[in-house]
């Protein structure tokens, strides 16, 4: 005889199972909503937040033509290296120039960090950044002045997009984890329904590479003066979103370190050779866009002085997600980082450092990364440029009214109204699909049980 009591317990838990979905329930009006939108699972899905950088939109570019690929949606901030006016306005115009018009919502975000540390960028370098595209001096293009972002603000739009995506939706952080903070601090529900969080950046440099921790008080204030050396701006510019982000419970992060990313120099000679070899032909903008980093931002350092930085994280991604053996990362490390937060640390302000444990056995704050040490440029520079030569555009491919945040806002509009109407059942309720086999099995063994 099976204990009444037992069988009671086992199909509320298949129920919870069933119907909750990454700890949070859907009601059956979301539930609707989700299947409404008809997302396509066949490839992986994918949220780029960026600062939109140059370098920003070169690894846009080269995720749009991954077939393995599907990007959401594109979310910017505005407290990188972009001002806020520029960030949402230049992916607009950057994705209306290589043919992806209205493939992909983009969502204006966040403007200010979580917590300055008081570093500013050169106001010339973000001028120079933000008419890269349009600059007469610079790619001398065009704008489309027509062109809308997403009805979704950025925080909206990663949150929504992992609530009713139908499966963990990969996150690629290019700039500062401000937007991404925030969501988790307005919806916690939403960090299970993250696969594998991307960053491009960070400092990863071991504690007994310090001869000393004590904070200096005779060197100027860390913060407020030049990056110290291995710094990484996407880090330091809000060390407690990154913290704050580490620390949530997330549960693969990866990271493309700075350090890593220094070893891949932007070379217009190995670039030119590269394409000549591979038999590559790039479209005049494309070939320009890429090749006049330096030329237009920092036209009195050497192109040495310029990386493929976001890019390379870009790709790093893929590689991860395809499982490719072959890809340009040659070499990768499991690592516990931990970030210097205190307002008294100076000099040592927002450092990322390793191996912590082997100091402080008690150490509280440290965070699982994986994280790329070695890199080959080549590899990676003829992957790079055969996928934007391809002009494949996978996740440009769908009409305006079927990308997914469009799709999601009629959706929800929808639903949302019938909810109102007295014959729609306001009870959270769990379609057929829902029901596991083994609430079958349960029904089995409590009539076998009588």
């Amino acid at each position: 005889m099976v204990d009444p009591r037992l069988l009671l317990t086992s199909v509320f838990l298949i129920i919870v199972n069933n119907c909750y979905v990454y700890g949070r329930p859907l009601t059956f009006i979301e539930q609707q909503v989700q299947l409404c939108i008809n997302q396509d699972i066949k490839r992986q899905p994918v949220i780029i937040d960026t600062d939109t950088d140059v370098d920003d939109l070169w690894a846009i570019h080269y995720l749009l033509n991954v077939p393995t690929v599907d990007v959401l949606a594109i979310t910017t901030v505005g407290d990188g290296y972009s001002k806020p006016f520029y960030s949402g306005s230049n992916v607009l115009t950057f994705l209306d120039l290589i043919g992806c018009s209205n493939g992909v919502g983009v969502g204006y975000g966040v403007n200010l960090p979580l917590m300055s540390s008081g570093y500013v960028i050169p106001s010339s370098l973000l001028d120079a950044i933000d008419s890269y595209m349009t600059s007469p001096t610079c790619l001398n293009q065009s704008a489309n002045i027509f062109l809308q972002p997403s009805p979704f603000g950025s925080i909206e739009l990663i949150k929504l997009s992992l609530k009713y995506s139908k499966i963990p939706v990969d996150i690629l952080v290019l700039g500062t984890m401000t937007n991404i903070a925030t969501a988790i601090s307005e919806d916690r529900s939403i960090i299970s329904k993250i696969g594998t969080l991307y960053f491009s950046g960070g400092q990863f440099k071991s504690i007994n590479s310090y001869t000393s921790l004590v904070p200096n008080l005779t060197v100027a204030t860390y913060p407020e003066s030049e990056e110290t050396s291995d710094g990484s701006p996407n880090a330091y510019l809000d060390i407690l979103a990154l913290q704050r982000v580490g620390m949530s419970g997330i549960k693969n992060i990866v990271a493309m370190p700075l350090i890593t990313q220094d070893t891949m120099l932007i070379n217009l000679t190995q670039l030119n050779e590269t394409l000549k070899r591979l038999n590559i032909q790039l479209k005049p903008f494309v070939l320009s866009f890429i090749s006049s980093f330096v030329k237009c931002t920092s036209p009195n350092q050497t192109e040495s002085y310029l990386k493929w930085w976001d890019n390379s994280a870009a790709q790093f991604m893929v590689q991860m997600q395809t499982n490719n053996s072959q890809g340009f990362c040659l070499r990768t490390q499991k690592v516990k980082s931990h970030y210097i937060l205190s307002a008294d640390s100076h000099q040592f302000y927002g450092q990322g450092i390793i191996d912590v444990e082997t100091f402080l056995p008690n150490a509280h704050g440290l965070v699982n990364y994986t994280i790329c040490t070695e890199a080959n440029s080549d590899i990676f520079l003829a992957e790079f440029l055969n996928k934007i030569s391809s002009e494949k555009l996978y996740s440009c491919e769908r009409q305006y009214n079927h990308r997914f945040d469009i799709k999601l806002q009629q959706c929800m509009l929808k639903f949302e109204n019938a909810e109102q109407q007295p014959n729609v059942a306001k009870q959270t309720s769990f379609p057929k699909a829902y029901v596991s086999f083994d609430l079958l099995i349960f029904f089995v063994c409590y009539l076998s049980s009588r």
